[in-house]
């Protein structure tokens, strides 16, 4: 590489549902409690709406994520 930092791709929190074959609601819970690592960018909203985070995902984290939490029984 050329003097530039190498980052991960990021995937969204659709991709990491379809890859954990869970829904959407568990991916975003996994993220608020910090077991599956994230980056939340910020989105500004506009007039009354809420502001909004856009969450993404490394895919190392993904990976690591599920090792970590693999049983083998």
């Amino acid at each position: 590489m050329t003097g530039q930092n190498h980052i991960d791709s990021l995937v969204d929190a659709k991709d990491v549902k379809r890859m954990l074959k869970v829904s959407l609601p568990l991916v975003y819970k996994l993220a608020d409690q910090g077991r599956l690592p994230c980056v939340r960018i910020p989105c500004p909203g506009e007039g009354t709406k809420k502001r909004r985070n856009l969450v993404r995902f490394k895919m190392k984290d993904i990976h690591e994520f599920i090792e970590k939490n693999y049983r083998n029984l």
